[in-house]
């Protein structure tokens, strides 16, 4: 009896170490999955994919999160026990599916009130080789119809030199500032997009070209994002926004670059840069500079952007000059409910109405209030009101705007 009890005693004793260690490695994974993938949307359940299929996602998203190879491990670790049953083995993978719907509601004095089935966007993302990974994104805008016929969002793919460093090849979000990465509805925490992210940054800003882009780890705490870039460019629409093509209208490729410092994973300061002629014969171009905060302790996340543009003009019409910001708080609370407030400023002045441009003039302030309602991780039914406050350009109008939205993540 008691040799039996020597004996299991020093089971015990091995196996413990062993158990307690196995279980503090998928605690760590678990909490870094939250911590690295949760820095910028809510973590996905680790059963919406199989493993095969989470490694496709990482290879995706994990450039971002700055990743070395002992904490990818662990959270893949983490992934991959906890991931779904369906197997897909060997290259190429087949797609991961995924994707977006949501509907609004507006109403202003300003406008008609409507209903407005805004995004059905439909993504898929793969794996072709070990070095070779793809995304495309369709999406149907306002319900479709001839005037709103379906395009292409995003259809590029990556060419892996290193484990975080590609080049990426087709049609991309242009990389100016950060909003461009969270205007899908889960990760935008408004119901409507920051004026100066529509009219200077001009999201979502479609492009066509190839982007080299990556990280440096400098430390454990410490990692830099990077994107060098050269696309068609903007052209000659109405105003930047309208400027956006996919074609070039000249021969003048424009360029830019997008790099931002994360800190500990919570705090991210970067800047952007972009260059590039917008009219038929490449004489003029739009210079423009942004600069993006992000911040996040515990619950409250904090998000800040500035942009400045400078259009050349064909003589005797000045510069357009356009500059503008915003700064939005956020605090979820109970894992269920979201407050958040928005304040931002655009001044936008280009008189110039030759080339195809037309004089555009904007002055005005918003304050935005919003509240959110999670269901799940997936679906949100979002409230905001926005008080509009009229430049000294602008006529005093009541603008101010109510607006509801219903967004599922599929």
């Amino acid at each position: 009896m008691k040799t039996r009890l020597f004996i299991s005693t020093v089971f015990l004793m091995i196996l413990l170490p062993l158990i307690t260690q196995a279980q503090s490695k998928a605690y760590q994974g678990e909490k870094l999955y939250e911590l690295k993938c949760g820095r910028c949307h809510m973590a996905y359940a680790p059963q919406k994919f199989s493993a095969d299929e989470w490694k496709t996602v990482m290879k995706e998203m994990g450039p971002l999160s700055g990743l070395t190879e002992e904490t990818e491990g662990s959270i893949m670790t983490y992934l991959e026990e906890n991931a779904g049953e369906k197997k897909i083995g060997g290259l190429p993978t087949a797609p991961v599916l995924g994707g977006y719907i949501y509907t609004e509601f507006f109403s202003s004095k300003a406008s008609k009130d409507t209903f407005d089935i805004h995004y059905l966007n439909v993504n898929l993302t793969g794996r072709l080789h070990e070095r070779v990974s793809y995304r495309a994104e369709f999406e149907f805008e306002h319900g479709g119809g001839e005037a709103e016929p379906p395009f292409i969002e995003q259809a590029y793919m990556d060419v892996w030199f290193k484990r975080n460093m590609a080049l990426r090849i087709g049609a991309i979000l242009a990389p100016f500032n950060r909003f461009d990465d969270f205007h899908a509805p889960l990760e935008n925490m408004m119901v409507t997009r920051p004026q100066m992210s529509r009219e200077i940054s001009v999201s979502a800003w479609k492009e066509v070209g190839i982007n080299l882009h990556g990280n440096f780890i400098i430390t454990k705490d410490l990692y830099l994002n990077y994107d060098a870039y050269v696309i068609n460019g903007l052209g000659s629409g109405s105003r930047l926004r309208g400027s956006r093509q996919y074609r070039d209208n000249n021969d003048a490729k424009s360029l830019g670059y997008r790099v931002s410092g994360v800190f500990q994973d919570r705090w991210e300061l970067g800047t952007s840069f972009y260059h590039g002629a917008w009219d038929d014969d490449g004489k003029y171009d739009v210079n423009m500079l942004g600069f993006h905060f992000l911040g996040r302790l515990d619950e409250f996340s904090l998000y800040a952007e500035y942009a400045k543009a400078l259009s050349e003009n064909p003589e005797p019409q000045d510069k357009g000059n356009m500059d503008g910001y915003f700064i939005q708080g956020s605090y979820l609370f109970l894992g269920k409910f979201r407050t958040s407030v928005r304040y931002g400023n655009l001044d936008y002045l280009d008189l110039g109405n030759q080339l195809g441009r037309k004089s555009t003039d904007f002055d005005r302030m918003i304050l935005a209030l919003g509240f959110n309602y999670y269901l799940t991780k997936s679906i949100v039914f979002k409230f905001e009101y926005d008080f509009y406050f009229p430049g000294e350009r602008e006529a005093d109008i009541n603008k101010n705007l109510l607006a509801l939205q219903a967004a599922v993540r599929f």
